[in-house]
């Protein structure tokens, strides 16, 4: 299984109601996650399924995603949202397909990273916004089982696309 973890890209820094979780991808966002977006199609990515926090900055990066690279599209998973367990992640993306792609929040996903590859999540792989990693499991995702494939920052992304 190769699971890709990708970070939202730039939102506002107050959503139009004041609070943190209606923050939506600026107009610049959304540019440059589209130019990234077709940097990972230009890897040959195909998904079989994409999870989504339900935050609109990642629910609009994950239907950009999606618009990228031909399909599917984005299922709301609520354990993806901010604080979300990181064991969790793994329990939800299992059995979900051979290609599969997760769209959050951090600290959680560069957590979820280092608990994938070193079985003990830790902030040293953190994604910058936009930016995204290729976890690849050989006996399916858990703890220390990950091998990292690649982690890609938004800019590397750009320019793939």
């Amino acid at each position: 299984m190769r699971l890709y973890v990708v970070r939202h890209g730039k939102a506002e820094d107050v959503g139009p109601d004041g609070t943190d979780s209606s923050r939506r991808l600026t107009e610049e966002g959304r540019r440059e996650f589209r130019r990234a977006a077709d940097g990972l199609a230009s890897l040959g990515i195909r998904l079989d399924h994409l999870f989504t926090s339900p935050l609109p900055r990642a629910k609009e990066t994950a239907e950009i995603l999606a618009e990228s690279l031909g399909g599917p599209d984005p299922e709301l998973a609520s354990g993806l949202g901010p604080g979300a367990s990181e064991r969790a992640i793994l329990e939800l993306v299992a059995g979900t397909g051979d290609e599969v792609a997760i769209v959050g929040h951090e600290p959680t996903l560069g957590q979820l990273v280092s608990l994938a590859v070193f079985g003990r999540p830790s902030g040293g792989t953190p994604l910058r916004k936009g930016g995204a990693a290729c976890l690849e499991f050989e006996r399916g995702p858990a703890p220390g089982r990950g091998v990292l494939g690649w982690l890609l920052t938004p800019k590397q992304l750009r320019r793939l696309g």
